[in-house]
This record gives structure tokens, C-alpha cells and sequence, in this order.
């Protein structure tokens, strides 16, 4: 009963996604792998991210979800910054299961039956350089650990590439960030240089209008990673962390590495 109400819930952002997932699907060339790993209960899917404030991936993952009929309704917690520019120009944020990210909303989601995405890397990943575009990096953030123990749920990794090449980004800032306050005042740890089209050089996650190059990308759902042999009071013990935290970075590296083999930048793998 819940999973049906909280898909009524979301009825603005299936309808949405069915119309313009096929739409970025085209652009990106997108392939898609592993989608019969996703669960029918709730999960917390775990994802990289990249391309500034175009973030293809995440567009495509969530847009993904909401399409798919098997899948639990799916939120997705997001930087404050976006959620609170989200609240200033008044988007349907319940609507869209846009949640300010917490572990208070994130365990209240996931016990009304909905499945939760979360990007740990933040905006330190999504402005990575590009020449580290096809590396996973969370910066030591291990929150998203201790919520799925929290909340008893599998660890789904989604591994995402091409999101950083419709975008040239050059440096990420982050000695600027932090030296200017922007760190400590809005959680902000980059403010990147970056090249997009058409407008050009950009520097910061200041809005304008610009367009993320067509590059191809392919998405991966991993097997679940199942947290059954261990209890909510785990997620104290930062033995435990560390090793599942480390378990699921080593698989979604893997897969990187694997897809990003024989890959032309923009183009993808050429058959």
C-alpha cells in the first residue's frame, strides 16, 4: 500500500522522465547494463557523478527509475544548495522526490517503502578534472555506509561514464572554495574552471546557458551489495565502514576500469 501511494506521489516525475528520458537517451547514445540487478524493495543506490551542474548520470539513473515498473519509487537527496535554489524558484520537489540530504530523510524514505540514490562524492566529484574523469572518488565519505546498515537496506553501486566528457573542466577549485568560505557558508567545496558549449570558459556553479557536449555514455547497475550479516549498531563500528565502503569503491572502479578500456573520449567504445 505504501509503494503504491508513494508512486501517486510521484506521478509528476514519471510522467516527466517518460518524456524526456528518450530524449537524453538519444543524445547521449546512452547504453544501458545490469538493470535486472535493480531490487523491487527498497535499496540505497550508490552513484558517480560528474559534468559540473549538467550531471548526465544522475539524469539518466533517476529518470531510469521512475520509467521502470518493477523498481520501488525511487528519491534521491541532493547538495543543499540545490535544494534550497529548488525551493527559490519553487519546484515540486515532493513531487519530484528531490529530498534536502540527511540521514533523517533518507532512513524516513527508505521505511515507506521508496528506494534512495545518493551521491557521496558531491560537488568535489561532479567538478573533478578531466583527467580524472574515470575515477571513482568519494573523499573519504562514508555516510552513505552507515545509513544502508542504518536502515538494513543493499548497497546497489551505479556506475556512470561519459559524464565527464560534456564537460572540460580544468580545475576544480577546491584550494578557492575553501579559502574564500564558500566551504564553511554553503557546504560548497569547489568552484570550478570549466569549458562547455556554447558559451565557453566558465568559472564557478554560477547558472548560465550553456549545453553538455553529446558524449556517449553508458550506465551499470552492479549486483546489490547485501548487508544481511551485519546489524544497525554496525554502522558505529568504523571497522565495518571502512570495509564496505572500501568493497563497494574497489567494484565500482572495477567496472570504471572495464568500460573505460578501448573507450575514444566523446565517442565511447568503438566496436
Amino acid at each position: 500500500m505504501k509503494q503504491k501511494s508513494n508512486l501517486k506521489e510521484l506521478k509528476l516525475a514519471r510522467k516527466t522522465a517518460k518524456r524526456l528520458l528518450p530524449v537524453l537517451e538519444k543524445y547521449f547514445r546512452v547504453h544501458w547494463k545490469g538493470l535486472d540487478n535493480i531490487p523491487t524493495s527498497p535499496f540505497l543506490g550508490v552513484g558517480n557523478h560528474l559534468g559540473v551542474h549538467f550531471l548526465p548520470e544522475s539524469f539518466l539513473w533517476i529518470g531510469k527509475c521512475h520509467t521502470l515498473d518493477h523498481t520501488p519509487p525511487m528519491k534521491v537527496l541532493v547538495h543543499k544548495v540545490i535544494h534550497d535554489a529548488s525551493t527559490i524558484l519553487k519546484l515540486p520537489k515532493k513531487e519530484f522526490g528531490i529530498l534536502n540530504a540527511s540521514h533523517e530523510n533518507a532512513i524516513e524514505a527508505l521505511k515507506e517503502g521508496n528506494a534512495v540514490t545518493v551521491y557521496p562524492g558531491g560537488d568535489r566529484e561532479n567538478s573533478k578534472p578531466f583527467k580524472d574523469r574515470n575515477k571513482i572518488e568519494f573523499f573519504n565519505r562514508k555516510g552513505y555506509i552507515k545509513l544502508a546498515l542504518k536502515a538494513q537496506v543493499p548497497i546497489v553501486p551505479i556506475v556512470g561514464i561519459g559524464g565527464g566528457e560534456t564537460a572540460i573542466v580544468v580545475s576544480s577549485g577546491e584550494k578557492f572554495a575553501k579559502k574564500v568560505g564558500l566551504t564553511d557558508l554553503f557546504q560548497l567545496h569547489s568552484w570550478p574552471i570549466y569549458w562547455s558549449f556554447p558559451g565557453g570558459w566558465h568559472i564557478g556553479h554560477l547558472p548560465h546557458l550553456s549545453l553538455p557536449l553529446p558524449a556517449q555514455i553508458t550506465m551499470s547497475v552492479l549486483p546489490p551489495i547485501s548487508i544481511a550479516d551485519y546489524s544497525p549498531e554496525d554502522a558505529d563500528n568504523p571497522e565495518i565502514v571502512d570495509r564496505l565502503n572500501t568493497e563497494v569503491i574497489n567494484a565500482m572502479q572495477h567496472e570504471m576500469n572495464r568500460m573505460a578500456k578501448g573507450r575514444i573520449p566523446f565517442i565511447g567504445k568503438v566496436k
